[in-house]
Formats: structure tokens, C-alpha cells, sequence
């Protein structure tokens, strides 16, 4: 137990015994290069506990890559079975007699390929669909805001009602911008990402001048305020078809648009407007959620006015 204790026992010695050497079985300790050194004790149970413990804080995950610049790592499965397929081809060209066992493994290898090819498509509808980037507010053309409408914002409980609810949809979906629209006002509550006439020009202005701007660009959005059910653009495609690529609250980098509408029980109507920067973004699950929280945002908003 000589790298245990506070000195290391003698290896050799003389008739008497005093001992002539020390050996530690540290490769820390002076006396493993330096034998005559017998004066000083080899501690070496503090430095390996030190040693152990900052090892234990000390790690790293690697990934392997191959970087190719302009290559997804994803899509390897993909590149292995078309090169896959492309042997099976010209193997059964070369064959001149095709035995029924030859035949057997090129069906399998054709299911093999196909699977190959269709697995980095199914791997990213999988992550978009189950994962949730709550927080991500960031979205390329456009700017992060937060304003209430005055008489939202004189009334305690109704702002925080909106403040809460707006905070929930950007972490517990993959939402980055949302804003609410009360038929006959405007937009009364807006929060994250959202694009403005002032979008790289300048800084967003005040709360009042953030949703008058807002309202306008929704009253010129085509079909927006002719909405009368959830309607869902999973991706750009969709945007596009619809013509939503013109309204001009939507930043370039817009992927999925959501729209809620809801009652506040006064007769009104709301829409709770969602943007993600991802391709099908809102889940079965998010839009219950969305619905929810349209219905919240609906009751805090009633009796709005301009």
C-alpha cells in the first residue's frame, strides 16, 4: 500500500535496517527518479484525489463528421443506398443467366436501398414534428418585440394573463413570433419575432407604435382576417400557396404560419397568429396548446378597445 500511505516502504536495506532505497509504486512521486532522495515522505494520496476529482469534472463528447462543406451528415444513409442500388443495377446487367437465389438478393437489397434512402427524410419529419425549440426566438428578416395595448396593460390581472400566456406559447412550441388580432381593434398583444415596416432600419418603437404597425399589416394581409377556422401552413409551400408570403408581419425566414381563432365571449372574434422558422412546426399536440392559450388570450382581451 505504498501509494496509500504517507511513506514509502523501504525496498532494500542494510544489516541494522536502514534502509539505502525507496521505491513507490507512484508515478508521481520524487523518489521513482530520484532514489537517494530518502529525506523526503512520497504523499501521494491528496494529488490523486485532486487528480480524480478534476478528471471527474473534465470530459468531452465527440461526434463524428465528415466535414464536407455543403454535405448534411444525415444524409449518408441516403448516398449509401443509391451507391447500393447502382450496384445491384449494373450486377444484374452483367449477369447473363439470373439464378432464383441471385434474383432473392437483389429484391432484398432493392428493399434495403429504398430504406436507406428514405431514412434521412423520415429521421427530420420525426424531429420536427416531436421536438420542441422553445426559446429559439431568433428568425432571419426579422425583430423581437414585446408590447400590450394600453388598456390591456392599465388592468393587473389581464396583463399578466397576456404576458404569461404569450411567454408559454414561445418556450412550450416551437413558436418565435405571436401576436393577437381582436376584430374592430387590432392588434392588442405581440411578442418574439415578428417583422416591421422599421425592420432594419431602426429599433422597435414604443408599445403603441409597435401595434399600430402590426394592425396595419395585418389589415393588409390577404385572407388573414377572412380566417374562420384553425388554419395550419406547415411549410413554405403552403406560405406560398396562399399568398401569405406577402403579408408583411411575416419575416423571410418564416418556415410555418398557425392561425387560432377564438371568442372572448363578448361577441368578438380573435386570432392568435403564430411564426416558426421551421417546416411543420406545430404538432397535433402545440396546436391544442395554441388553442388554449387563444381562448385565455380572448377572455383577457375582452372589452378592448382602441
Amino acid at each position: 500500500r505504498a501509494s496509500a500511505s504517507s511513506t514509502c516502504a523501504p525496498a532494500s536495506g542494510r544489516p541494522g535496517g536502514r534502509p539505502v532505497t525507496r521505491v513507490c509504486a507512484s508515478p508521481v512521486c520524487p523518489t521513482t527518479h530520484h532514489r537517494r532522495r530518502m529525506s523526503y515522505p512520497c504523499k501521494t494520496t491528496r494529488l490523486t484525489s485532486h487528480t480524480r476529482a478534476a478528471g471527474d469534472d473534465e470530459f468531452a463528447v465527440f461526434r463524428f463528421t465528415l466535414g464536407i462543406p455543403g454535405f448534411d451528415d444525415q444524409d449518408i444513409p441516403r448516398v449509401v443506398g443509391l451507391l447500393g442500388a447502382s450496384l445491384l443495377v449494373l450486377n444484374h446487367l452483367s449477369s447473363a443467366n439470373l439464378s432464383d437465389a441471385q434474383s432473392r438478393t437483389e429484391v432484398i437489397g432493392g428493399c434495403l436501398a429504398a430504406a436507406c434512402v428514405a431514412l434521412p427524410a423520415l429521421g427530420r419529419r420525426l424531429d420536427e414534428t416531436g421536438s420542441v425549440t422553445g426559446g429559439t426566438l431568433d428568425v432571419a428578416g426579422g425583430e423581437q418585440v414585446f408590447a400590450l395595448s394600453s388598456s390591456l396593460a392599465a388592468d393587473a390581472p389581464k396583463a399578466a394573463d397576456a404576458a404569461w400566456s404569450t411567454y408559454a406559447l414561445l418556450t412550450q412550441t416551437n413558436a418565435v413570433g405571436a401576436f393577437l388580432w381582436v376584430d374592430g381593434v387590432g392588434v392588442v398583444c405581440a411578442r418574439g419575432s415578428v417583422r416591421l415596416p422599421t425592420t432594419g432600419v431602426s429599433a422597435p418603437g414604443a408599445a403603441a407604435v409597435t401595434l399600430a404597425a402590426l394592425t396595419a399589416s395585418a389589415e393588409a394581409a390577404v385572407g388573414l382576417l377572412e380566417l374562420k377556422s384553425t388554419t395550419y401552413l406547415s411549410d413554405r409551400g403552403a406560405i406560398d400557396t396562399v399568398g401569405a408570403n406577402t403579408w408583411g408581419f411575416l419575416p423571410p425566414g418564416v418556415e410555418s404560419v398557425l392561425v387560432q381563432p377564438a371568442s372572448n365571449g363578448g361577441g368578438g372574434k380573435v386570432r392568435l397568429v403564430l411564426l416558426s422558422e421551421k417546416p411543420r412546426a406545430f404538432n397535433a399536440k402545440q396546436r391544442a396548446w395554441a388553442a388554449a392559450m387563444a381562448n385565455k388570450l380572448a377572455t383577457a382581451s375582452k372589452g378592448e378597445t382602441m
